[in-house]
């Protein structure tokens, strides 16, 4: 009888996870259509937006202050029982940490791309990659801003420490799990969401671990500048290109040894109310707030394919 109802609170706190989620994903919505729709009334009086620097700069921080918050202020009621303790990690973990996500950026890259072409190909259109279309319009500087410091540092608080702090007691595999999921699919397209979901279980892994956000920030923003800043001016250079394309393989290749070497040396903690084992996926994901996040992450796809 304990049992059943530890699975029903487990439930019903992974079913608020989602509401709040769901709620953030709901915001980043509203805040697209809202700004489209006054577009198109200010240029009905002949004034015309430009969706460019100071635009991206402005969504992002209310999708982050305005959708982050109100996340968090649906989630923060939840107990925190199981904060991962605060402890200086060693450099093999980081080294071998940063080189695992090296390696499922690029393959989770992979998926996204052949699925996208797949996708495509059915549909007859062409794959129009939706973040590479915004940095098109984009100067240097404003990517730095949005990409390299602004969404590292709220995503790893939103999606690692607000998170993982209040569903750990459930359990590592859970809060790993989870966490990474909610992470991948808040991106809002398929191009991302599979490398997005790879490494979020890496920074899950060094966050549980460490209990210092300060590491998957770092991370995060060495990644995503990868992505970005490099991957728009890598071209300018042929001999940056070929070093860089050397290093990226290079990384590639070791962390997946590392992770093939390292996957049964993991350490995964139970929780006070583990939920892990038969049934946990109905307990984790097939709830009604879980449902709802999924639905709503189903919009904002359909609205990034265009």
């Amino acid at each position: 009888m304990e049992i059943v109802e530890d699975r029903r609170n487990a439930w019903k706190a992974f079913s608020r996870v989602g509401i709040g989620y769901g709620a953030f994903l709901l915001v980043t919505i509203v805040i697209q259509l809202e700004l489209g729709v006054i577009a198109i009334a200010l240029s009905r009086f002949g004034m015309e937006i430009t969706f460019g620097n100071w635009y991206m700069i402005f969504v992002s921080l209310a999708n982050y202050l305005v959708g982050g918050v109100i996340a968090c202020l649906i989630v923060k009621d939840m107990p925190v029982f199981c904060r991962p303790r605060a402890k200086k990690a060693g450099a093999g973990m980081l080294v071998s940490g940063f080189l695992v996500c090296i390696s499922a950026l690029f393959f989770g890259n992979l998926m996204g791309q052949g699925l996208m072409s797949i996708v495509c190909a059915l549909l007859g259109k062409p794959m129009v990659n939706p973040v590479e279309e915004v940095m098109k319009g984009l100067n240097t500087w404003s990517i730095f801003v949005t990409m390299v410091i602004l969404a590292p540092v709220c995503e790893e608080i939103l999606f690692r420490k607000v998170l993982i702090d209040r569903i750990r007691l459930y359990g590592d595999k859970a809060a790993i799990l989870v966490s990474s999921v909610v992470f991948g699919l808040s991106h809002g397209n398929f191009y991302q969401f599979f490398y997005a979901f790879g490494i979020g279980m890496v920074f899950a892994y060094i966050y549980i671990q460490t209990g210092k956000l300060r590491y998957t920030i770092i991370f995060h923003m060495i990644i995503n500048f990868l992505g970005s800043i490099v991957a728009l001016h890598i071209g300018d250079d042929p001999l940056l290109t070929v070093g860089y394309s050397i290093f990226m393989l290079g990384a590639v290749f070791a962390g997946t040894i590392l992770f093939i070497i390292n996957q049964r040396k993991l350490v995964f903690y139970p929780g006070p109310m583990e939920t892990w084992g038969k049934g946990a996926f109905k307990v984790l994901f097939f709830n009604l707030g879980m449902i709802l996040f999924f639905l709503l992450s189903a919009v904002t796809f359909v609205i990034s394919s265009g």
